[in-house]
C-alpha cells in the first residue's frame, strides 16, 4: 500500500479481511451506468510544490529525541525520512539536498531518485545505516520501533515527528520537521503558507454529498470502509461533505460489506489509485456487492487520488482538497 499512515493505521488496527461471502453475489458489471470518470482513471492530485528559499540551519540544536532524551543535532547534511511525509516536508523547505534517505509515501521533484528507506511499510535498517544520516525524522509507529531503537543505540539523533489523522494536524508537523532541521522560521511560513492554501481551497468547495471512503486491495481480499477518526473522514470533511462511514457509527475501519453499504447510501466513492487498480478499475469497482444499489453506484460517481497524497496530511493537501473538489463538482447535480 502506498499511503503514508495508512499501513501504520491498518497494521494497528489489525483490519486485513476478506469481503465475505455474506456480502451477496457480484452484480455483473455490464449492469453499472458508464463511467463518467472512466477517462480519469489515474486522477493522482500530485501539485507541482515550489520550494521554500532555504534559511541556514541554527545549529547545534538542543532537542529532545524520540525516546525522551535530550540529544543534540549538530548537523542535517544527510536527513532521512522515516515518518510517512517527513521527506516532504524537508523538501518543501527548501532543503531537499539534505534528503539521503526518503518515506515510502513522500513524493516531491526528484523524488524517484531517492532511496526509499520504508519499503513496504517495513524499515530496511541496514539500508538506513548505509546512508549514514546525521539527523532520522521518525514516528512512534510500530513499524518504527526496531529501527529508532538501533538508531538510538548508535547516536544518531532521532527526533520525534508527530502522525497526523487530520488536516488540523499539518501545521504541527510542518513545525516539528523544521525544528528538528534548525530552520524554525521557514516551519512557521511554510505551515502559514499551507494554512492559507487550505482556506482557499475549502472556500470553493460547496457540497451537501455523503462520501464513502473505501480502501481497496482487491490481490488482498482487503475491502474496508473508512469511518470517524480514519483520516479520510477530515478530507471528505474539508469537501464541506458528510462522512458516510461515520454516520453509519464506524469507528476507524470496518469491513466493507453489502449492508453496511445500504446503510450508508454514499452519493459519493472516494478511492485511492492503487486500490481502484487493485479491483480492475471503476467499472469492477461499481460491481462490487452492495454497489450498485447504492446513490454512488447508480451514478457511477467515483472520485480519486494518489496513495501518496490522499491521507499523507502535508503541503500536498491544500492541492489534494481542490483536485477532489473538482472531480466532485461533475457529480453535485446529481439526485
Amino acid at each position: 500500500m502506498q499511503n503514508l499512515g495508512l499501513g501504520a493505521r491498518f497494521s494497528l488496527l489489525g483490519l486485513v479481511v476478506l469481503l465475505v461471502a455474506s456480502c451477496g453475489t457480484t452484480e455483473d458489471a455490464s449492469a453499472s451506468k458508464p463511467s463518467e470518470s472512466a477517462g480519469q482513471a489515474n486522477v493522482n492530485c500530485l501539485s507541482e510544490l515550489e520550494p521554500m528559499q532555504a534559511m541556514a540551519p541554527a545549529l547545534p540544536i538542543n532537542l529532545t529525541s524520540i525516546s525522551g532524551e535530550a540529544v543534540t543535532v549538530t548537523s542535517i547534511d544527510r536527513v532521512v525520512g522515516l515518518a510517512p511525509g517527513s521527506a516532504e516536508i524537508v523538501w518543501a523547505l527548501g532543503l531537499g539536498d539534505a534528503i539521503a534517505g526518503k518515506d515510502l509515501v513522500s513524493v516531491y521533484p526528484g523524488s524517484e531518485q531517492t532511496p526509499t528507506v520504508n519499503p513496504g511499510h517495513e524499515v530496511a535498517i541496514e539500508l538506513v545505516l548505509s546512508l549514514d544520516p546525521t539527523l532520522v525524522l521518525a514516528d512512534k509507529s510500530e513499524e518504527n520501533a526496531d529501527a529508532v531503537t538501533k538508531l538510538t543505540e548508535l547516536g544518531i539523533p532521532v527526533v520525534e515527528i508527530p502522525e497526523a489523522n487530520t488536516i488540523s494536524e499539518i501545521s504541527p508537523r510542518i513545525t516539528a520537521v523544521a525544528n528538528a532541521l534548525g530552520v524554525a522560521g521557514s516551519g512557521d511560513a511554510l505551515a502559514a503558507e499551507t494554512d492559507t492554501k487550505l482556506e482557499q481551497a475549502n472556500s470553493n468547495v460547496r457540497t451537501e454529498k455523503t462520501i464513502a471512503f473505501l480502501y481497496l486491495r482487491g490481490n488482498a481480499g482487503v475491502y474496508l470502509i473508512g469511518g470517524k477518526g480514519s483520516g479520510a473522514d477530515s478530507v471528505i470533511e474539508s469537501l464541506g461533505a458528510r462522512d458516510a462511514g461515520t454516520l453509519i457509527g464506524i469507528e476507524g475501519f470496518a469491513p466493507l460489506t453489502a449492508e453496511s453499504l445500504a446503510k450508508a447510501n454514499p452519493d459519493i466513492l472516494m478511492v485511492m489509485n492503487e486500490g481502484l487498480e487493485s479491483v480492475g478499475g471503476i467499472e469492477k469497482l461499481l460491481a462490487l456487492p452492495g454497489i450498485s444499489s447504492t446513490s454512488a453506484g447508480r451514478n457511477s460517481a467515483v472520485i480519486q487520488a494518489d496513495d501518496r497524497v490522499l491521507l499523507t496530511f502535508g503541503p500536498q493537501t491544500p492541492n489534494v482538497v481542490t483536485c477532489l473538489a473538482e472531480q466532485l463538482a461533475s457529480f453535485n447535480e446529481l439526485a
